[in-house]
């Protein structure tokens, strides 16, 4: 393994390159001494923050922790005891500096009171394949988490949680990627196949939503966020962005701006490793995750899987045009964080040699001096 020196000296290389391509930076690039895909973030304040995640070579899964904005990062694997490299940890959400719930792999359920140094399991799926890949709480006790094979709740803040929907034909083989409420009845959730579903009885039953695709089009969904009751973003692969602002009553597309066919750099030439007879484009964008400050300022992250090339996005007319704020070659970026309009922080899944990073929006003042 790398000393801590010589990462530091490629994170400097990294901003460095960045700085070289005259343009003003807006995110910093800090390289980890890691190699696996996470799918959870959450910070608690400006300086404390967490990625969950796992890879083939981690047993367990794996806790990345920062105390300084994500300037420098931690990291503790083997979370889960006996875990097994299938084990990975999925979304993550602390309740304040001390507590936090992640859920991953087989329906597991992990929980800490010490600020993520010490994690335990309070809940088990019913086999490997009944997954959960994000959760949400809209306080202390109140919380919901999905995956594609079920829908559960919990009441107590973690603690134990109650099964309200499984997969199964008679729902259509309801399945999710993402879930968020707005109050303790009224919540949505995406999923494969342009799949947007409402509940207002707390999850225990939903709706499918009708949303502005063509026939064709069945994108995959991955991320659904509300700001209130009225403001809601969903997004998805070929760079789908949907946005509501009568509560989800009706929905309409927001792509401009939206580079759902990657810009090639200057000098480089387009690909032709395409077997023509084959017909195959180029990958579109997959926008993976997205979350709004407010109902004008957001974020949100996706990547080109072809080429494994990530883009960092924003908006401040609460999405009716989207701006490039970032392009990250060799990430695949997945898991998104917004304190607040000014702080927001990335990360996701290595694709290339260059080493992993995770991304830090730098402050008004840090970016015009870099």
């Amino acid at each position: 393994m790398r000393s801590t020196r010589a990462w530091g000296a490629i994170a400097l290389l990294l901003v460095a390159g960045c700085a070289r391509q005259g343009t003003r930076q807006l995110w910093e690039a800090t390289a980890i001494p890691t190699d696996a895909q996470f799918d959870g973030m959450w910070f608690t304040d400006s300086l404390n923050g967490w990625i969950t995640g796992g890879g083939y070579a981690i047993d367990g899964g794996i806790v990345g922790r920062t105390r300084d904005g994500g300037r420098t990062w931690s990291f503790q694997s083997g979370v889960l005891s006996g875990g097994g490299a299938r084990f990975s940890m999925g979304g993550v959400q602390f309740l304040d500096s001390l507590r936090g719930v992640s859920v991953g792999y087989g329906g597991i359920v992990l929980v800490t009171s010490d600020g993520g140094a010490n994690w335990r399991p309070v809940r088990y799926g019913r086999s490997g394949g009944d997954g959960l890949s994000d959760v949400q709480f809209i306080d202390s006790r109140n919380g919901w988490a999905v995956g594609p094979a079920s829908v559960v709740r919990t009441q107590d803040g973690g603690e134990t949680w109650s099964l309200l929907v499984t997969n199964k034909s008679e729902n259509g083989y309801l399945s999710g990627n993402a879930i968020h409420f707005v109050d303790l009845w009224n919540g949505w959730m995406v999923g494969h196949g342009g799949a947007l579903y409402r509940s207002s009885d707390g999850g225990v039953n939903w709706t499918r939503v009708p949303v502005p695709l063509g026939r064709d089009e069945h994108p995959t969904f991955w991320d659904v966020t509300f700001t209130d009751a009225s403001h809601g973003w969903v997004v998805g692969e070929r760079g789908t962005i949907l946005h509501t602002e009568d509560g989800g009553v009706t929905w309409v597309r927001q792509e401009s701006g939206v580079p759902i066919v990657r810009v090639l750099p200057s000098g480089e030439s387009p690909r032709h490793d395409v077997v023509p007879e084959l017909e195959t484009e180029p990958d579109r964008l997959s926008i993976s995750a997205v979350q709004f400050a407010d109902d004008r300022n957001g974020y949100a992250v996706g990547y080109y899987a072809d080429v494994a090339e990530s883009v960092v996005l924003s908006t401040s007319d609460g999405g009716a045009t989207w701006r490039v704020e970032r392009v990250v070659p060799g990430e695949l970026l997945r898991s998104l964080f917004l304190l607040d309009a000014q702080h927001a922080w990335a990360a996701g899944d290595r694709a290339r040699t260059a080493p992993q990073v995770v991304l830090r929006r730098l402050s008004g003042e840090e970016s015009s001096s870099g």
